[in-house]
């Protein structure tokens, strides 16, 4: 009785013990099901390819334009560096106008004029104000008395002159009496009321000395360019003359090339040397080389 009473108890114990083992094991998971194909159908990869190339092809265009306005920004402000000039006694009220005219059409940065065709240049550059109207003074010796060039200064503004180009006395210079030039050049700025006076000091007929000495006198006196030449007298512009003219004034006044300037070559090489403003009778050919050089 007692064996048989000890085997139904071993046998509640094992069937304790399997269900246990059943419930501790973890339920089999179904297998997942295949993913379905990633590759694209044919007409979707076209289809794909097709955008790529199309958004390629839009940024390239993108980028084309961009190349072109660039160069066109730059060829304008090229262009606004030039003084376009007429300084011949044979000039005409007809060939002044066409001046006035190109300058307009190009969008060069003045005309520069002899005194009698300031009044003339304010009528016909009424609707484009932002080109600047310069007048010389003392031109082209620079040998007027101090008063004179004064008077000039102050007739050309009431004419409706923008700017005054002078010729500064090239004899004080040669004689060393730079207290004179820069007492000269200062009376001219005075006179033209914050308008920009550029002070010539006729580069090619002075030592390097001179140049400089002629620089400071026109830095320290409030000309806002030292310009190299009137273009009458010796050889005009170089580029090492400007380089001398630039380390002189430091950035206190600008520097104006002129004399000489034919072409887009040289003009370059007037800006590469330094040059801020550049006065030509040649603009309409310097400006069409620089639109060749910058396509």
């Amino acid at each position: 009785m007692f064996q048989l009473k000890k085997r139904e108890e071993e046998q509640k114990l094992e069937q304790t013990a399997t269900a246990e083992g059943s419930a501790e094991q973890p339920e089999e998971k179904a297998p997942a099901a295949a993913p379905e194909e990633a590759q694209p159908s044919a007409a979707r990869a076209e289809e794909r390819s097709g955008a790529i190339a199309a958004i390629s092809e839009e940024e390239r265009a993108e980028f084309e334009e961009f190349k072109k306005q660039k160069k066109i920004l730059e060829i304008k402000r090229l262009l606004k560096m030039i003084d376009h000039t007429l300084l011949k006694q044979t000039a005409t009220r007809a060939d002044v106008k066409k001046l006035c005219a190109e300058a307009k059409d190009y969008g060069f940065a003045s005309v520069c004029v002899q005194p009698v065709y300031v009044a003339d240049c304010f009528r016909y550059l009424k609707d484009a104000q932002a080109i600047k109207i310069a007048c010389v003074v003392g031109f082209p010796m620079g040998e007027n008395k101090t008063e004179t060039k004064v008077y000039e200064t102050k007739k050309a503004l009431a004419d409706g002159a923008d700017e005054i180009d002078m010729v500064v006395c090239i004899s004080a210079i040669k004689n060393g009496d730079y207290g004179y030039v820069k007492k000269e050049i200062k009376k001219v700025v005075k006179a033209a009321r914050g308008c920009p006076v550029k002070a010539i000091i006729e580069t090619s007929l002075l030592t390097q000395s001179e140049m400089i000495k002629a620089a400071e006198c026109a830095r320290d006196a409030g000309a806002a360019y030292v310009k190299t030449s009137t273009g009458y007298f010796g050889s005009g512009a170089k580029a090492e003359d400007v380089r001398l003219l630039k380390q002189t004034v430091k950035g206190v006044c600008l520097v104006k090339a002129s004399g000489g300037i034919k072409n887009a070559d040289q003009f370059k090489e007037m800006v590469d040397a330094g040059a801020d403003r550049i006065g030509t009778s040649s603009g309409i050919e310097i400006a069409e080389g620089i639109k060749k050089q910058e396509r």
